[in-house]
């Protein structure tokens, strides 16, 4: 499931199916958004051997380092793909292919990894000289091989045996995480799957390995190790009654998530981290006339770390006016049951030093069976937002402690001691406040390391339940037509409510800071009364080392971190870690809208378009049925591209242009977090909207029987600089030409 690691080359895919909608009645547990359907080409009916070489550049780029953009001059991709298929007389047929990539990746530094890693850790594999203050310790050289291997066996006419074993090695690799990007060294990912059909009978197993090598965090280089497994074996068999009017499928599946991570990925977790699946389903389609089909199934699914199993049901109206003409009207229900990394993740994502001893680690968490509880048993007495609970790096033996900041005024006093001066660091130290100061709790932005105000702790601050699946209603109405041969036209609407919604991993855990006005104020008080020279602009500048600033852009107007709001229930954070973690939320509601349309002008000319349409991109508070935070969707409301081709088969050659636009959207997905809103801190900024231009063509050179084919491919053609998400590189214009051979 992860498409960097997919094993198959494209000239072994047939097509590409996609399933819009929830999928669950059939596809089970997280298909609750789709399901895209690769199928790869049989060879029995492929037979022969095809030769790829492809090469090409990417234009430079603006990229980010530090506070600095910095010019990408560019850099250049290659890729070499064969594959071979023939049949070992009648009954039996093989293929095998293989593809190397290696090129550059796009520069780009997050401001969150440092320039340096300590190196000496196993398996880090970092060269002398990479980390350094424009780039960190990533490496651009994208480097990776893959193969596959397959036998189809037919015995008869109504019976296929096939077996399958496919690998892709990331020699080296950028891959992005919910807790930063990760360099991949050497990450192996195997898939080996055995299928079976006589006649309506199918049963298949498969199993998913994963070996992730030297692979590190680029944000603190801490290894990662999975030597995860998935294996699931499934079933399925049909029949027909009443003489074909009604069709009856019916199935079960399995699946076992074994997780291995040597406790860097699961932590804590390691001992108890696997999850079992099973589900079984009935699925029926009628025709009730040759015009109006009723499609219906219902499923049961049950996870072995949740209490209840859920139900799937699904029902459809398929009228078809005439051959060439559709509509449907359809109800699904599905869902999606909260993932491993969901449960039992338990790793670190980064960490704030405040001195070299002294700092807060990120760390992302699972959410355990008696989730987070903030102010359990009465919470801490005295304790901002009603009796919160934190613990201090400054003092981690302390245990927890009332989350009042002015218990910690010392350690804030010494950390601005060298801008305040021995004599009004010894004046703070010997006048520390009681009640005149109070807190300020604040939520750290891990992508921008800026500190929001937390508005009201009281309702911001919420215990988080166990994790329960999310379960989506949807409705869907569509028409599909292809009219005079010559256009098509595909027009869906949908309204979705989720229930029990589980949101990205997100920041959970204020930090406590003092309150700027209120520590202003009473440091002008103090240094008026020792008599202070210019006390006012003296005490606003020391005040606002000690207590900051809200979404503040510079070290300077931070102020000083001095403990974490914890639960007091959980062994998971028994230190003063900010950690992101899950939660459900109450209820999302959505509507949308898609069309496309395909109009063939002659034999040469075709026209196509689409664009799909949702009504948000982001959720307050009071539409999550008041939930502590907003979310956002991490996806376009809006997108859609028109594409104009042109082909003359006769000699050969064709050329497409397309133009693709996206609308910006509000990013909170893990560590990748859009800024703050500059007028308003609590809003955040879009990622870049863009429209860019595409050119492509093909051309068979009249050799024969054409079994060579030349291609070019020029993505974004006016070269306009732009991010698809926050924390990604910005992307140019990319050129690939690719000759293929067919023996």
């Amino acid at each position: 499931n992860v498409s960097t690691f997919f094993p198959t080359s494209n000239e072994d895919i047939d097509r590409i199916e996609f399933v819009l909608g929830p999928g669950a009645a059939l596809y089970g547990p997280n298909s609750s958004n789709g399901v895209l359907n690769i199928l790869t080409r049989s060879p029995f009916t492929s037979t022969g051997t095809t030769l790829s070489f492809e090469g090409g550049a990417r234009a430079g780029s603006n990229y980010t380092a530090g506070t600095s953009a910095l010019t990408d001059k560019g850099a250049g991709i290659w890729r070499v793909t064969g594959r071979h298929a023939m049949r070992l007389g009648s009954k039996v047929a093989f293929k095998v292919s293989g593809n190397y990539l290696k090129g550059t990746e796009w520069r780009y530094r997050d401001a969150a990894e440092p320039a340096t890693l300590n190196t000496t850790k196993p398996g880090l594999g970092i060269p002398a000289g990479q980390c350094n203050a424009n780039t960190g310790c990533r490496d651009f050289n994208l480097e990776q091989y893959g193969g596959e291997a397959r036998v189809d066996v037919r015995p008869d006419a109504n019976s296929e045996l096939i077996a399958t074993y496919g690998l892709t090695n990331a020699k080296s690799l950028i891959e992005y995480t919910g807790i930063g990007a990760g360099q991949a060294k050497d990450w192996k990912y195997s898939a080996a799957q055995l299928r079976y059909r006589y006649k309506r009978f199918f049963v298949q197993g498969f199993g998913n390995f994963s070996n992730a090598g030297g692979t590190f965090l680029l944000r603190d280089g801490n290894p990662i190790q999975d030597s995860s497994r998935v294996w699931s074996a499934q079933f399925q068999h049909g029949f027909d009654l009443f003489g074909g009017k009604e069709t009856l499928l019916y199935g079960a599946d399995y699946i076992y998530t074994d997780a291995r991570t040597g406790g860097t990925i699961n932590g804590r977790n390691e001992s108890d981290d696997n999850i079992k699946e099973v589900g079984g389903y009935l699925h029926s389609v009628t025709h009730l006339t040759s015009k109006l089909d009723v499609v219906a199934a219902l499923r049961l699914d049950k996870h072995s770390r949740l209490e209840s199993a859920v139900l799937s049901p699904r029902v459809a109206l398929l009228f078809k006016p005439s051959a060439d003409q559709a509509f449907r009207l359809t109800f699904n229900r599905a869902f999606s049951t909260p993932s491993n990394n969901s449960l039992f993740l338990d790793i670190v994502a980064g960490r704030i030093p405040l001195s070299p001893t002294i700092g807060y680690n990120i760390r992302a968490l699972g959410v355990p069976q008696t989730g987070f509880q903030f102010r359990a048993n009465g919470g801490c007495a005295g304790g901002a937002g009603n009796n919160l609970c934190m613990r201090t790096p400054f003092n981690e033996a302390a245990g927890l402690l009332p989350a009042r900041a002015v218990t910690l005024w010392s350690a804030a006093v010494q950390a601005v001691s060298a801008v305040a001066g021995p004599q009004l660091t010894a004046l703070m130290l010997a006048n520390a406040p009681t009640t005149q100061v109070g807190t300020q709790l604040r939520l750290l932005n891990p992508t921008t390391r800026q500190f929001i105000d937390v508005a009201d702790p009281a309702s911001q601050v919420r215990d988080i339940g166990s994790l329960k699946p999310t379960i989506n209603h949807q409705i869907e109405v569509g028409y599909k037509a292809l009219l005079g041969r010559r256009f098509q036209i595909s027009l869906d609407a949908w309204y979705e409510r989720k229930r029990n919604f589980t949101g990205p991993l997100i920041v959970e855990s204020p930090t406590v800071f003092l309150n700027r006005t209120e520590t202003i104020t009473y440091l002008t008080a103090l240094y008026t009364q020792a008599g202070v020279p210019n006390a006012a602009a003296t005490a606003a500048a020391v005040g606002k080392g000690m207590a900051g600033v809200s979404a503040a852009t510079s070290i300077a107007e931070t102020g000083v971190p001095l403990g974490t709001v914890v639960p007091n229930n959980s062994p998971l954070n028994d230190k003063s870690d900010i950690f992101l973690t899950y939660r459900n939320f109450g209820k999302v509601e959505l509507w949308g809208a898609d069309v496309a349309v395909d109009m063939v002008f002659g034999k040469h000319l075709s026209l196509a378009g689409g664009y799909s349409f949702v009504n948000k991109d982001f959720f307050s508070k009071t539409e999550l049925d008041n939930a502590p935070t907003d979310i956002a969707l991490n996806a376009s409301k809006s997108k859609g591209s028109i594409t104009a081709g042109w082909r003359d088969d006769p000699n050969g050659w064709s050329v497409e242009g397309r133009m693709r636009a996206l609308k910006g959207f509000p990013v909170n997905s893990g560590v990748y977090v859009s800024a703050p809103d500059p007028s308003d801190p609590t809003r955040l900024l879009p990622t870049d909207s863009y429209a860019v231009v595409d050119l492509q063509g093909t051309w068979r050179p009249p050799l024969g029987s054409r079994n060579l084919l030349f291609s070019a491919n020029i993505q974004n053609l006016l070269n306009k600089h732009y991010a698809t998400f926050v924390g990604v590189p910005r992307m140019g214009r990319v050129l690939l030409t690719k000759l293929t051979y067919t023996f």
